[in-house]
C-alpha cells in the first residue's frame, strides 16, 4: 500500500527525471551565451556613404567617399579627417553581443533606440546596401545599447557610444582653417570700407660685421652679442603712421592679440566657397617672413558678417567656413582707438586753501592764542 510519504517520494524521482532528459536533450549551452558578431560579414573598408541622425527629424551629417578621401556632402563637399571616419566604423565592424537584453518596443524607447528615440542613427551604405545602426544610452558598465534596424533584439555592446559619434559638421573635419606660427608673420593688413589698417613687424637687427682682431686670433673670446631689442609693432591707418599724442603709445598687447587671432582661425562650420565676396565686410592679408631667398606667397582672407558668425574664405583654398565673431572681431574691427593705449588720467588737484597746514587747527600751538589781560 502506497503511502502519502511514497508518493512524495515517487513524485521526486520523476522531476529529477525530467529533468536528466532535458540537461540530455538540449544540447550544449555555452555556445548561446558566447559572444558573436552583430553585423556578420560588415567590412569597413568597403563603406561609401556614412549618414549620423541625432533625432528623428534631425537633419544628418553626410559623409560620401570620393576617390580615397571622405567628403561632407551635407556641408559644401568640405573634406572630412579620415582617422574621424575609421574611429566610428572600425568598432561598428567588431560589434558583438550575447543573446539580447530586450526586445519589446517599450524597452527600445528606455534605452533610446527606438525609431522615435533614439540617440544616434547610423545609416551605412556597403556595396550599394544600407544598413541601419541605433546607438543608444548606457547598459550597463561600459556598455552600450544598440539596435540593427528592422529587428527587435537589442544588445549591450563595449567599444562603441552615442557621444563618439559626432553630431555636428565640424566633428568630421579639422578644425583649423588658418594656421599660421605667429612669430612668422611679418604684416597684418585689415581693408574695411575706405580703411586700411597696417601693423608691421620690425625687420629683425642684421649682424654687425667682426672687426679687426676679434675671435680666437687675438687671442680672446668674442663678447656674446647684445639681447634683442623689445620687439614693438609699427601701425599704419589711411596710409600714414599714427600719430601719437602726450602720454600715448601703442598698445602691443592689443596689436599682439589681433595678430594671434588672425593666426589660428577655428571655424564653427562649413559654409558656401561661392558665396559672393565683392563687396566683404573686410578683407584680411597676412604676410609672412621670407624664408630664405623665398618669400611665401600671402594669405588673403574675404570675411562677411553673418549674424552673430562671420563667413571668411581664403582665397586660395576651394573652400570656406562660418567663424564665431568673438574669434576674430578684434581684428575685423580693428582701428585706431583699439590699438593705442590712453595716457592715464592726470591726479586731481586739490583746491586752494584745502592743503596741510594751510588753517590753524584749532587749539595747536599757544603762539596763536592771544595772551591774558593782565591788570587795569
Amino acid at each position: 500500500m502506497l503511502t502519502r510519504f511514497h508518493k512524495i517520494l515517487i513524485a521526486a524521482l520523476a522531476v529529477q527525471l525530467v529533468l536528466v532528459v532535458f540537461v540530455m536533450t538540449r544540447g550544449d549551452d555555452s555556445a548561446a551565451l558566447k559572444e558573436h558578431p552583430i553585423l556578420t560579414g560588415f567590412d569597413a573598408a568597403k563603406v561609401t556613404r556614412l549618414q549620423v541622425f541625432s533625432g528623428q527629424d534631425a537633419k544628418p551629417v553626410d559623409l560620401v567617399k570620393r576617390d580615397a578621401g571622405w567628403v561632407l556632402a551635407s556641408g559644401f563637399d568640405y573634406p572630412v579627417d579620415q582617422a574621424k571616419v575609421t574611429d566610428v566604423l572600425s568598432p561598428v565592424a567588431k560589434l558583438a553581443a550575447a543573446a539580447p537584453i530586450a526586445t519589446q518596443a517599450s524597452r527600445h524607447k528606455q534605452l533610446h533606440v527606438a525609431d522615435t528615440e533614439l540617440e544616434r542613427k547610423l545609416v551605412i551604405t556597403v556595396g550599394g546596401k544600407d544598413v541601419t545602426l541605433y546607438i543608444g544610452s548606457s547598459a550597463g558598465a561600459r556598455r552600450t545599447a544598440v539596435r540593427i534596424g528592422g529587428d527587435d533584439k537589442v544588445f549591450a555592446v563595449t567599444g562603441i557610444s552615442a557621444a563618439a559619434v559626432g553630431s555636428e559638421p565640424r566633428q568630421w573635419v579639422d578644425a583649423s582653417y588658418v594656421k599660421l606660427t605667429r612669430d612668422d608673420i611679418a604684416k597684418v593688413s585689415v581693408q574695411r570700407d575706405a580703411t586700411t589698417v597696417e601693423l608691421a613687424r620690425p625687420a629683425p637687427p642684421s649682424a654687425a660685421p667682426a672687426g679687426p682682431g676679434s675671435g680666437s686670433a687675438a687671442g680672446s673670446a668674442a663678447p656674446p652679442p647684445p639681447p634683442p631689442p623689445a620687439e614693438h609693432w609699427s601701425a599704419v591707418v589711411r596710409g600714414a603712421p599714427i600719430t601719437l599724442a602726450t602720454g600715448e603709445s601703442l598698445d602691443d598687447a592689443a596689436i599682439d592679440r589681433l595678430v594671434g587671432q588672425v593666426a589660428t582661425i577655428d571655424l564653427r562650420s562649413p559654409a558656401d566657397p561661392k558665396r559672393d565676396a565683392s563687396k566683404p565686410t573686410a578683407t584680411i592679408t597676412i604676410e609672412r617672413k621670407a624664408s630664405g631667398a623665398a618669400t611665401p606667397a600671402p594669405t588673403i582672407l574675404d570675411v562677411i558678417a553673418d549674424g552673430d558668425a562671420y563667413w571668411v574664405h581664403d582665397r586660395s583654398l576651394p573652400r570656406a567656413v562660418l567663424v564665431d565673431k568673438a574669434r576674430i572681431d578684434d581684428a575685423v574691427g580693428v582701428d585706431r582707438d583699439k590699438l593705442v593705449k590712453k595716457p592715464a588720467p592726470p591726479a586731481a588737484v586739490p583746491p586752494p586753501g584745502a592743503g596741510a597746514g594751510s588753517a590753524p587747527r584749532p587749539g595747536a600751538g599757544s603762539a596763536s592764542r592771544p595772551g591774558p589781560a593782565g591788570p587795569g
